[in-house]
């Protein structure tokens, strides 16, 4: 300071100094912050914000892609709709706007016209007289009502619904809100003072104004937008969207000298919204078939057709779609972009963009293939971006979504599924099925999985399982109509769980032909080889390992006998379903190889189909000890622990039809080639194991899927009757355990009613090959029943009639017979 003094004497001017430099240094601090803001993040940030709010986002609707079948049909698509509807608030004569938020609010057109006058000519407002300023917001609430008015003209315009009928859905709307409105206010009302009632409270008028507030909010109706006009074309919808979100200044009497683009934009079509009201249909999801009952077993036939209407028929499959997206979908997407770089490339745009991304009122899969390949079938939107300060936009078209085609034929399905309908009896416990089984009387329906696969490709044709939870809800036609039914009818026929693919069967005897190519492969059973065949397996122990001739003739008759003195051969065994010979194969194979062989026919294989659960298969026993040699005798004969499912079973036979060749099956057709592995057979064990599967069913003496004995005396009638056709099958009745309820344990609470077998007995199974006569084997068709017991006399009929199935659809031919039932030249 002294110094200072020494330059500067005056208190005065040093004063005047400071304050100087004080300025100063502020100034180059605001000039400091201003640099920094325009310059740095905060001014990167800011610009962006101020860029976004001059660009205009629009999002266009895209659509799912379709699945068909292997002919063409649609089995799933969208039918592309939209509605034009308004916001009630403009229906109601109020206007609306958005904040930068895009959140809608009510205003009267008076009152916004008046804000609009003022902004528009703010600098000389203050200056105009009142009855200028009246005329001048009289002006814009005139603009604002005739853009109201051109809207509706434009909606009936476009639409082709004339202006007069337009008017009237309005006044419709109106009435119906209105009388929503006031019984949601007097019910509230009277909901409120009921409750000072009670709590001994006489209101006052303060409580009575609390109470008029809350019986007057307005209800979700009252803020929402209402179809004027349903179900447009995607044309139509796609032009509205575009209208909805234009904004244009209103253009005052009294020029301010505002350039048009400074003053505040308002909508062309005051709360125009366009509703996605695009449907996903499954066309063939209820179908009517008719079918021909001439073939069926005696006690069922008549030479008249029979109508069934199937409903689901490809639910199980296809899936279904549901609405309401959940954070999960949402991570589910994120993680599927980062994983997949192809669908990522598909659906970002360049600024990163996923067009993909889920949205308030999207579908989504649920299940079924419809789940398995969202990602694939679901569409991209498409997006408009207008600079609201030029006008350019710029338009990027939607994709649809991906289409599918699937392998199934979905005529042959409905008609595989009506022949499982109990209204037709061939799943339903009959006399002729000799079923003892007290939980099973006559009448007892029956559930069944079915697989139809196609032997060259591996392709399914038809996958079937009943019963079939209904789409609706409606389980009425079940018989089911209480909590206690559901819960038992879930109990034993377990409809969610689909057999043809995901619940675990023991084989069965129709695994005998996979144990004779494997023994074969792995040198434990050598050609022409004949295996004693005694009743049973172990001397001196005759009620173990014991064949089913021997057992059910309390041992006076042996496959020794039934084959005038020989003992059987491979063939033999196959024909005659030999336990003993099949014991034998799996006790040499030992509990190594005899795995290693239902391995390499796929057991422990789960197939990825996509529609839902599947059953790879087992080879474990259930209490966990490790396999022994009394596992392979039993695995021998396709029982212990072994499971698999009927798919497996198809897949297993057509490799044997293959000569050897394993082709995994599929229900997609993706344009890759198949992943053909040779197993290596010896070609006389396939040619054995095809000789012995044809006599099963042709041999009428021994086979022992030849024919029904449908009344005592009679002689046994054939299974398979389809003319021109051949057929190699193997039968299977395989073990299972007893089913089991508790009526009273719910939710691990347990009351004092003992629980009650609900079913017992055997699973039925028939595998059959089939092709036309002097050709090979073209489609392979596993069948199988639950608890029904015989695989012969239940399994049998019901093959039998997918093969006419297979005829009535075109895949086998058609052979013309004469009055004898001999083929026609």
């Amino acid at each position: 300071m002294p110094r200072l003094s020494k330059y500067i004497p005056s208190m005065f001017h040093r004063r005047v100094l400071l304050l100087a430099v004080m300025v100063v240094g502020a100034f180059l601090l605001l000039i400091f912050r201003l640099g920094w803001m325009t310059l740095g993040e905060q001014g990167r940030q800011a610009r962006a914000d101020a860029g976004q709010r001059l660009v205009r986002e629009t999002w266009l609707p895209t659509v799912r892609g379709t699945i068909f079948d292997r002919k063409g049909r649609v089995l799933a698509g969208d039918r592309a709709s939209y509605d034009i509807a308004v916001d009630y608030r403009v229906l109601n004569g109020q206007w609306v706007y958005a904040d930068r938020s895009g959140r809608l609010y009510g205003i009267d057109i008076p009152r916004y016209a008046l804000r609009l006058a003022q902004k528009y000519n703010a600098d000389i407002w203050d200056k105009l007289e009142p009855d200028q300023q009246a005329e001048i917001a009289a002006d814009f609430e005139s603009a604002l009502r005739d853009r109201v008015e051109v809207m509706y003209q434009y909606i009936a315009d476009q639409t082709g619904v004339p202006i007069d009928e337009l008017m009237d859905r309005r006044d419709s709307i109106l009435r119906r809100v209105r009388r929503m409105k006031a019984e949601y206010t007097d019910r509230t009302r009277a909901r409120e003072l009921q409750g000072h009632k009670d709590r001994g409270h006489v209101p006052d008028e303060s409580d009575l104004r609390r109470v008029e507030r809350i019986a007057n909010q307005p209800i979700a109706e009252e803020i929402e937008a209402h179809t004027l006009v349903g179900d447009v074309s995607d044309g139509i919808g796609f032009t509205f969207i575009r209208q909805g979100v234009r904004e244009t200044p209103l253009i005052s009497r009294v020029d301010s000298g505002q350039a048009d683009q400074d003053r505040e934009a308002v909508s062309v079509f005051p709360g125009l919204l366009v509703l996605d009201a695009t449907a996903r249909l499954y066309p063939y999801k209820d179908l009517r078939v008719l079918i021909d009952r001439s073939s069926f077993p005696p006690p069922l036939q008549s030479e008249s057709l029979v109508s069934m209407d199937e409903t689901d028929v490809g639910t199980m499959i296809l899936g279904v779609v549901r609405s309401g997206i959940q954070a999960d979908d949402v991570q589910r997407r994120k993680e599927a972009l980062e994983n997949d770089d192809l669908l990522a490339l598909r659906s970002r745009t360049i600024k990163g963009t996923d067009r993909g991304r889920y949205m308030h009122s999207d579908y989504i899969g649920r299940t079924g293939i419809e789940q398995a390949y969202e990602d694939h079938l679901r569409g991209l939107r498409g997006v408009s971006v207008e600079n609201r300060q030029t006008g350019e936009a710029i338009e990027i078209g939607s994709t649809p979504g991906l289409d599918i085609q699937l392998t199934l034929d979905i005529m042959l399905q409905a008609r595989v599924r009506a022949i499982l309908d109990p209204a037709l009896g061939l799943t339903r416990i009959q006399p002729w099925h000799n079923n003892e089984e007290p939980t099973m009387p006559i009448g007892t329906e029956l559930d069944a999985g079915v697989i139809v696969l196609e032997v060259a490709t591996g392709d399914i044709l038809a996958l079937v399982s009943t019963p079939v939870p209904p789409s609706d809800g409606d389980w009425s036609r079940y018989g089911v109509r209480t909590k206690a039914d559901k819960r038992l009818f879930d109990k034993i026929h377990t409809p969610y769980i689909n057999r043809a693919i995901a619940m675990p069967y023991p084989p069965g005897s129709v695994a005998k032909a996979i144990i004779l190519n494997g023994a074969a492969k792995y040198g434990m059973y050598k050609e022409g080889e004949r295996i004693e065949a005694n009743g049973h397996l172990l001397p001196n122990q005759p009620n173990r390992y014991r064949s089913w001739i021997y057992k059910i003739t309390d041992g006076a008759y042996t496959h020794y006998d039934q084959l005038d003195g020989r003992h059987p051969n491979d063939v033999d065994a196959l024909m005659v379903s030999s336990n003993v010979f099949f014991f034998t194969l799996g006790r040499r194979l030992g509990p190594e190889l005899v795995s290693t062989v239902y391995q390499e026919f796929g057991v422990g294989t789960r197939y990825n189909l996509g529609v839902g659960q599947e059953w790879a298969g087992s080879l474990e026993p259930f209490n966990g000890v490790a396999l022994n040699i009394e596992h392979a005798t039993l695995m021998g004969i396709g029982q212990g622990p072994v499971t698999w499912t009927p798919l497996h079973a198809a897949d297993a036979f057509a490799t044997i039809a293959r000569q050897g060749y394993r082709v995994p099956p599929k229900l997609i057709v993706d344009g890759r080639a198949p992943e053909v592995k040779s197993l290596d057979l010896p070609a006389w064990s396939i040619r054995d194991a095809l000789e012995g599967l044809h006599e099963v069913v042709s041999n009428r003496l021994l086979g022992s899927g030849f024919g029904i004995r449908y009344q005592e005396l009679e002689p046994h009638t054939p299974t398979f009757n389809a003319p021109g056709i051949r057929v190699w099958g193997k039968t299977g009745t395989a073990e299972a355990p007893a089913l089991v309820f508790d009526p009273d344990l719910i939710d691990d609470e347990n009351g004092p009613m003992d629980p009650i077998v609900v079913r017992d007995g055997d699973h039925s199974w028939f595998v059959t090959l089939v092709g036309p006569e002097g050709g090979s084997p073209e489609y392979a068709i596993a069948v199988v029943v639950d608890y029904a017991g015989s695989g012969g006399r239940v399994s049998g009929p019901i093959n039998n009639q997918i093969i006419h199935a297979l005829i009535a659809e075109g895949y086998l031919p058609k052979v013309d017979t004469n009055q004898d039932g001999e083929v026609n030249p």
